[in-house]
């Protein structure tokens, strides 16, 4: 139905603000209702604007045309806010926290090439680039909006089952995945306990669904998605399996491996995941050694394996979170203090380590 997920959206300078609302309509297909935030349009009371910034935006958040939003979207620099002086990125982001609103930001200015991997898991705040434009900008905060609001709308049947008392439990559930409970759990970044606070602050079902939906959402987008391990993109698809990085692209290779791609909130066209898991099932039914061998069986016999971006002469396997490519074991480091446990396939290539360990945090 249209009109089911609203973004709000928080832009101070009106060119930029232009061009990404018409990415935004065009990218949510007439489903997606974004509003831009007006701060000259809100009626505030003389009390209202004596209030602190984020006290004033939770009461205009929660007032039409703003109200009932599935996210919301904001510039990470809004200094040039009229009638809101001093707006700040950081008190939007305060105040979306408290209406268990998910919040998406950006920067007009290119981001620097490590600014995504320097990024920690947290759960309050999806980072997105306007590095590649408005559209891809738009594309990925309607992406964040639904996935949020299929999250949101298949909660409460989850939640109706008893043994559901875990995030773990009910995340493999809200997924379709409960065998892979266990290995979600080493997803937890030390934050496996949060869910039982969330079940504290909750007040009521009406509180519940709102609050697990702001949870589930961070930890599934910002940790799971992330970093390959459960989940591999195309380029740690194609490592695992041992297939060379540009051959794993041909879509008559990744139709043998159909049935494991991941379709859950958040799944991006563009951008596709798989289950590792399912990859491996996928294999071992056929009694193949590898993916390798597989597709060299029933497609095509000049199929090539894949190489590690450091030392073609050896098979990669892994997955180099800051170059992006595939790496060998011996080429690579893992086990860094922000990878998740679960995230095996995700690691560093020597040279990256090298280059950037004063900010590994090792």
């Amino acid at each position: 139905m249209a009109n089911e997920v609203k973004i709000v959206f928080f832009e101070d300078t009106a060119a930029t603000q232009s061009e990404i609302l018409k990415a935004l309509a065009t990218q949510g297909e007439g489903e997606v209702e974004t509003v831009p935030f007006d701060p000259e349009q809100l009626g505030e009371s003389p009390e209202e604007q004596d209030l602190m910034y984020e006290q004033r935006l939770v009461a205009a958040l929660m007032k039409e045309p703003y109200a009932h939003a599935t996210l919301v979207l904001a510039d990470r620099d809004l200094s040039k806010s009229k009638n809101f002086r001093g707006l700040s990125v950081t008190s939007v982001a305060a105040a979306a926290r408290k209406l268990l609103l998910p919040i998406c930001s950006y920067a007009r200015q290119p981001d620097v090439e490590e600014y995504d991997w320097r990024g920690r898991w947290e759960e309050g705040h999806i980072v997105l680039s306007l590095s590649e434009g408005e559209d891809e900008l738009a594309r990925r905060a309607v992406l964040a909006a639904r996935g949020f609001a299929e999250i949101a709308a298949k909660l409460p049947k989850v939640l109706e089952v008893k043994t559901n008392n875990t995030a773990v439990k009910v995340l493999a559930a809200l997924l379709g995945k409960p065998e892979y409970a266990e290995k979600m759990a080493l997803y937890g970044v030390g934050d496996q306990n949060r869910l039982a606070e969330v079940l504290m602050q909750a007040k009521g079902a009406d509180g519940l669904v709102p609050r697990m939906t702001h949870f589930l959402g961070y930890w599934l987008w910002d940790s799971l998605l992330r970093y390959p391990g459960l989940l591999v993109n195309e380029v740690a698809a194609g490592s695992h399996l041992n297939i060379d990085e540009q051959d794993f692209k041909n879509a008559k290779v990744q139709a043998w491996f159909a049935e494991a791609l991941y379709d859950g909130p958040f799944a991006d066209p563009k951008k596709p995941e798989w289950w590792r898991g399912a990859l491996d099932d996928i294999v071992a039914g056929g009694n193949f050694a590898d993916g390798l061998e597989l597709v060299r069986k029933k497609l095509d016999a000049k199929i090539d394996r894949s190489h590690c971006s450091v030392d073609s002469g050896k098979t990669a396997g892994y997955y180099c979170i800051i170059s992006k490519r595939p790496v060998s074991l011996e080429n690579s480091k893992g086990g860094l203090s922000w990878f998740p446990r679960g995230a095996d396939l995700t690691r560093i290539s020597n040279p990256k380590f090298d280059e950037y360990s004063p900010w590994l945090g090792v």
